[in-house]
């Protein structure tokens, strides 16, 4: 079942057909053009609450589709749609209690058949899996919106993200074979300059499913301290 927001139209450009939308549950803008309300009876302006869809192009880029006007020619919260405030908390609580259940029965597991306590190395790989496994999780269940951690290779860079809010973009393969695609806001946190191909970078962001492995954005601190704080790290440098 896919995933439906809700958000407040912040800019709107008629001549274009194209604007922003601000989501309830983030404070980066979504692009949404007028072709995703092909099916409403009027245009869009500033002001209006709309549900949408979020879809990942190719190249990385972010758009909402399939979107409806709240309140135009009868249009009311679909089923779908659940207040991020209240069922985002209860979804999460419910998510991450069996993990971490799995979680300290394994680690409990190991400290009590191994002869000697884990060192970091042990401690390092334990940690890689279950991020891995939650990721993995994510994304078979279609799941967004959500807390993650992990690390990967570079396998590909792609251009940086100049319409409106700048991103740089890569896509990272996990231990676990999965590719995720990294949008780590440059207006917000330092670029990565110099980066190489192959190289490690761990991650800790906001995860967006997408049928190409999901995309993790949010991996920087919020100005407003409404969204918990992400980072990237590359070479032993955090950047945030």
């Amino acid at each position: 079942m896919s995933v439906i927001y809700r958000g407040r139209l912040e800019r709107w450009k008629e001549d274009k057909g194209f604007g922003f939308i601000r989501p309830e549950h983030s404070q980066v803008d979504v692009f949404i053009h007028i072709s995703a309300l092909s099916n409403s009876p009027r245009r869009p302006v500033v002001g209006d609450m709309i549900y949408y869809q979020l879809h990942v192009a190719d190249d990385g880029k972010i758009k909402a589709v399939k979107a409806e006007i709240e309140n135009v020619a009868g249009v009311k919260p679909p089923k779908t749609y659940n207040h991020p405030q209240k069922s985002n908390q209860n979804r999460l609580l419910a998510k991450l209690i069996p993990l971490l259940l799995f979680g300290c029965f394994l680690y409990v597991a190991i400290a009590q058949y191994l002869p000697n306590q884990l060192n970091d190395s042990t401690q390092q790989v334990i940690s890689s899996s279950s991020h891995d496994f939650i990721l993995q999780d994510a994304f078979e269940h279609r799941k967004s919106d959500i807390q993650v951690e992990g690390e990967g290779k570079i396998s590909k860079l792609l251009p940086d993200d100049s319409d409106g809010i700048r991103h740089q973009k890569m896509i990272v393969v996990l231990n676990s074979g999965q590719s995720i695609l990294l949008a780590h806001n440059i207006d917000l946190a330092g670029k990565i300059n110099f980066i190489r191909l192959g190289d490690s970078i761990a991650f800790n962001g906001e995860y967006v499913w997408s049928e190409k492995g999901g995309l993790v954005h949010w991996t920087h601190h919020d100005p407003k301290g409404h969204h918990v704080a992400g980072w990237l790290k590359y070479n032993e440098r955090i950047y945030q």
